[in-house]
């Protein structure tokens, strides 16, 4: 029973420790993207007339590769503090969060977000809960290929769970990919904006909160992602 209490112990401090390292790397990375990204700028505000239309596309693609690599970083940030504290049990009001969500969130004007009905009020940990609905809208959105594109959100209640709904009229998932998706950097090949981070992410936290994640689509008419939320 010591070596096995001893063995846990380590292990929980080694997890610290990367958790730890994973906060610094994180912090003085983004730090230094965000200087770059302001000198890429202001190059471009002082120099784009002379350096010419080529020069500038190269820039402006470098900027799209920074913001790329920022996202990484703060999905790799949110990947390690899912398991590093407890879960907090918060009445949450989810009509407000997810509005909240939606707001934050750059919507292209050809794409709506539909919530049918409303959404339930319960309990759970804010931030991690916030996680996955960020994530999954963002995806949707992000990746809605679509001239009109619709993205509904939508849940029904039995005795012990909550099932929610995020469906998009997007590209589809190929059906070998739907056991993948959710692993750590995976990625579909026409994702480019895709840090291969934000399922598993979203699988994350739904495990330990108790819940299950999957989903159903068909190519070139979309993906519903149905995920539970285990009532306390």
């Amino acid at each position: 029973m010591n070596q096995k209490k001893q063995l846990l112990l380590k292990l929980q401090y080694q997890n610290e420790q990367l958790n730890d390292y994973a906060h610094l790397v994180s912090h003085d990375l983004k730090s230094s993207i965000r200087s770059l990204s302001a000198l890429l700028t202001w190059i471009k505000d002082d120099c784009g007339e002379k350096i010419g239309e080529e020069s500038v596309s190269n820039l402006n693609l470098m900027e799209e590769k920074i913001e790329k690599m920022d996202k990484f970083l703060e999905d790799i940030t949110n990947y390690s503090e899912i398991g590093a504290t407890s879960l907090k049990s918060n009445t949450i009001n989810l009509n407000k969060n997810v509005d909240k969500i939606i707001d934050s969130i750059e919507i292209p004007k050809n794409i709506s977000i539909i919530v049918k009905g409303n959404l339930p009020v319960l309990k759970a940990d804010p931030r991690r809960l916030e996680l996955v609905f960020q994530n999954l809208i963002s995806n949707a959105v992000s990746f809605n290929d679509k001239e009109v594109g619709i993205v509904e959100i939508g849940f029904v209640e039995t005795e012990e769970l909550y099932t929610f709904s995020i469906q998009d009229n997007g590209p589809g998932i190929p059906k070998e990919y739907h056991g993948k998706i959710f692993n750590t950097f995976t990625t579909l090949g026409y994702q480019e904006k895709s840090t291969g981070m934000g399922l598993s992410i979203v699988k994350r936290v739904l495990d330990l909160c108790g819940g299950e994640i999957w989903l159903e689509s068909e190519i070139t008419k979309g993906t519903t992602f149905y995920f539970t939320i285990p009532k306390k």
